[in-house]
C-alpha cells in the first residue's frame, strides 16, 4: 500500500498521508465499512463497525486530503477521534453534509470542509 498513488508511509510502513485531491473519487466518505451477513451475501446487518479498512484504523495518519472529488453523504466524525496525529484534514469541494468538530484531533492545524 505504501507504493500506491497518493499514499505516504513512515519507515515502519504505517500510512501517514492520503492525498487524493482532485482524483475523480465518487461515493460515500470512507470512514466505516459495513459488516456483511455471510448467510445473505450483499446484505448489511447491524450497525456500522470499525474494520481494518476504515480510516479510523489509520492511527498514524497525519494528512488526509480528499478535496475536489465527488464524495457524498453525511460525515460522521466519531471514528476520526482515533486519529491523534492528524494535522491536515481537507474534504472541501465535495458533496458532503455535516460539520467539522474542532476536537477531531488534538494536533489538527488545518481543516477545510
Amino acid at each position: 500500500h505504501c507504493q500506491w498513488y497518493g499514499i505516504t508511509c513512515d519507515t515502519e510502513g504505517f500510512v501517514t498521508g492520503i492525498d487524493l485531491q482532485d482524483n475523480n473519487l465518487v461515493g460515500n466518505f470512507p470512514v466505516y465499512t459495513h459488516k456483511l451477513d455471510a448467510s445473505y451475501p450483499g446484505k448489511v446487518f447491524g450497525n456500522w463497525e470499525y474494520t481494518k479498512y476504515g480510516l479510523a484504523q489509520l492511527h498514524r495518519l497525519e494528512t488526509l486530503d480528499l478535496a475536489d472529488n465527488e464524495l457524498t453523504g453525511t460525515v460522521d466524525y466519531a471514528p476520526l477521534y482515533n486519529l491523534l496525529s492528524l494535522t491536515h484534514f481537507d474534504v472541501s469541494g465535495n458533496l458532503l453534509r455535516g460539520g467539522i468538530d474542532a476536537l477531531i484531533s488534538p494536533s489538527l492545524k488545518y481543516a477545510d470542509f
